[in-house]
């Protein structure tokens, strides 16, 4: 173990400049030590924006993957009215399925009929936007899990190859029913998400299973079929015959509000998209490939992340505000110090990079910190979020949050740092005995 003469021979070993480096670098980390109260508060000034951007940016990225996720899993086009935001607002007519069918390269043509479900076992949306204005995140989450009514033409959606729902069943054992068939159409059957399942409790608490009744409107329907695909997008159909569907949303049978189009070879899908879009003058229709939705969703996400680093921006002004405070009480109480400092030799170079130093390490340690709490609050959320919203902090997120920290508790270092290398040393040492 090293001894005092040893560290004394050391550091006599030094040259001027590394001595003062490592003075430079022992009065920066004392200075912070040494008043804990308020580098803690301006650690926490720092480390909270920081959390805020990860944990949005976070949020943005589970959207984000999510949606990925959901889109990947359907193959074909969607054809809907022309500028209908989704299935649910779009009208078509049902003759308009012959025209399909007869383009080149399509497969198969499946009308479906969607809409918002109307009241379920006495709960309609009117009562989830009660809930909703009493407050809460249960009350939030239930009007998100709104559910969706799919009539689906059975015959021509059996003969999909790349049809979700049905390969998406619970395993037998997990009693997942089957899926519709032929022998279900105009009859009160219905498949449904475990999430509605249990959503939709029975009067002895349980969840639904097959076998039982789920009213809709007043009416029963029977559960034949339970199906997981772990997306809030998809996890909200109620999936029945087309027919069964019209009569309970009282739309007439020559109206349908979409059609989903299989192509014969998967690398043709925009082949076909194009086609249909050209062929069909009137109504005009949207033919849309999942690589147009993904392209959508990606400009949507884009702006979204424009406006958090917006909204985010403000709490980093606070933080860096927070610094440049901390770090002007700090050089006002050591004008004694920079005074005495400087008749020894220090330049003014070597006063301000001391304080820039000091600030740069709040930055780095409040990024420490916010990245800890980030990663930390995301593992936590992740098992309370569930249906396939899953938030994730990766380490090019951790990496720009460290940087950011740093850079902000740099700049916010600049001016009391100018401030403290601009003094005189005889001015420094009266102005610090004061």
């Amino acid at each position: 173990m090293a001894g005092p003469r040893d560290r004394f021979a050391r550091d006599a070993c030094l040259s001027g400049k590394e001595r003062r480096d490592r003075i430079m670098w022992t009065f920066a980390w004392r200075n912070l030590l040494t008043r804990p109260l308020r580098t803690a508060l301006a650690l926490v000034g720092l480390s909270i924006p920081i959390l805020g951007v990860l944990g949005l940016f976070s949020l943005s990225n589970g959207l984000r993957n999510l949606v990925g996720d959901t889109l990947g899993k359907i193959q074909g086009v969607m054809v809907v009215r022309e500028n209908a935001p989704t299935p649910v607002f779009s009208t078509l007519p049902a003759g308009l399925a012959k025209t399909l069918r007869a383009l080149p390269h399509v497969r198969d043509v499946a009308p479906e009929v969607l809409q918002v479900a109307p009241e379920i076992e006495g709960r309609g949306v009117i009562q989830k936007l009660s809930a909703l204005a009493g407050g809460g995140r249960k009350a939030a989450q239930s009007l998100l899990d709104q559910p969706i009514i799919q009539g689906q033409d059975i015959p021509a959606h059996a003969n999909l190859r790349s049809a979700v729902f049905p390969s998406h069943l619970l395993p037998p054992d997990k009693g997942g029913g089957r899926f519709l068939r032929t022998i279900d159409e105009g009859r009160p059957h219905i498949v449904v998400s475990k999430k509605i399942a249990e959503m939709y409790r029975n009067k002895d608490g349980r969840a639904k299973k097959v076998g039982d009744s789920l009213l809709i409107a007043g009416k029963p329907f029977e559960i034949i079929g339970i199906y997981r695909t772990n997306s809030m997008f998809l996890d909200v159909m109620i999936i029945m015959d087309i027919t069964t569907a019209r009569r309970l949303l009282g739309i007439s049978d020559d109206t349908v509000s979409s059609f989903y189009v299989e192509a014969t070879d998967p690398g043709k899908v925009e082949q076909v998209s194009a086609a249909i879009e050209q062929a069909v003058k009137e109504p005009r229709v949207d033919a849309r490939t999942m690589g147009e939705f993904t392209a959508n969703f990606g400009r949507i996400w884009g702006q979204f992340d424009t406006i958090l680093m917006m909204a985010v921006s403000l709490a980093l002004v606070v933080g860096v505000v927070g610094i440049i405070n901390t770090m002007l009480m700090s050089t006002t109480e050591r004008f004694t110090e920079f005074g005495v400092l400087r008749t020894n030799g220090w330049s003014k170079s070597n006063v301000l990079t001391l304080v820039t130093v000091e600030s740069a390490a709040l930055g780095l340690l409040a990024g420490l910190i916010g990245c800890l709490l980030a990663t930390s609050g995301t593992a936590l959320a992740n098992p309370f979020i569930g249906e396939g919203l899953k938030l994730s902090i990766t380490p090019e997120m951790l990496g720009m949050g460290l940087a950011l920290s740093v850079v902000m508790g740099t700049l916010g270092g600049l001016y009391p740092a100018w401030r403290a290398a601009g003094l005189v040393p005889m001015d420094a040492i009266r102005q610090g005995a004061r």
